[in-house]
């Protein structure tokens, strides 16, 4: 088990690249990463991080990146695994071609994710051959894990995170989510996560309709005092030029 704590260099054991568009499984919920998730902030939300998905990541050439985000409750199981297709060019690609993943954890610790193995797998459903890179699990803390892959060369791969067969959702950054009302009202991680990227007023409206309570906790560069009393149903919210660059629920 691997602690997403401490940062994570793990020794990587082959060269590959590239992949197709086959589904991994039907336990994986199949997720297509592109150019406008150019970012963790920029991407897409998995609301529950021990579910199931799939996520394709293809670039054109190096120095792209593209990324993700996923919730986790304290406790919970943080499972990661990279893999390629087994096949030429794929499997033929230098080690220095691969994209590069980091992992950043709600507390900011970073884990740059290496590989430690070369293990086939066939996949029945697209009828594919893969080879797992890396897998791993270690024991979340409470928040939004942030997954950034960033290319070296053209180049593609799958990433899946979770491991409960179930069907999961996931929100669309800088949009607000539907959600059915609870009482008492509780905005999670995920949802505030969507904030991130909106303009100031189109996040306090958000906010709002979550039935919500919101604080502005730094605007360009100026904090402001805010009481330490803990609210499920307040967001406190970080801005820059209008825009939300950071939140935190409470």
């Amino acid at each position: 088990m691997l602690n997403t704590h401490r940062l994570l260099i793990i020794t990587s054991l082959i060269p590959a690249i590239v992949i197709g568009q086959t589904a991994l499984a039907t336990a994986h919920q199949p997720v297509s990463l592109t150019a406008k998730h150019s970012s963790p902030n920029k991407g897409p939300i998995m609301v529950d991080g021990t579910i199931s998905f799939a996520l394709r990541a293809n670039f054109k050439k190096p120095k792209q990146q593209q990324g993700f985000r996923a919730a986790f409750k304290a406790g919970e199981l943080l499972n990661f695994e990279y893999l390629i297709i087994d096949k030429a060019p794929e499997n033929k690609m230098a080690l220095s071609k691969l994209p590069v993943v980091t992992i950043t954890a709600p507390d900011g610790a970073k884990s740059i994710v290496k590989f430690t193995e070369r293990t086939k797998f066939y996949e029945p459903y697209g009828r594919t051959n893969y080879l797992f890179l890396s897998r791993f699990s270690s024991t979340a803390i409470e928040g939004i894990y942030s997954f950034a892959i960033r290319s070296k060369a053209k180049s593609a791969i799958t990433v899946s995170t979770g491991s409960k067969e179930i069907f999961g959702e996931v929100y669309e950054p800088a949009i607000c989510p539907t959600i059915t009302p609870s009482n008492p009202v509780a905005i999670t991680n995920a949802q505030a996560a969507t904030l991130i990227g909106m303009k100031k007023k189109v996040a306090i409206s958000c906010i709002q309709s979550l039935s919500g309570s919101h604080r502005i906790a730094q605007e360009d560069g100026q904090s402001f005092a805010l009481t330490k009393d803990y609210r499920i149903d307040r967001v406190d919210l970080t801005l820059r030029k209008g825009f939300v660059t950071k939140v935190s629920v409470g």
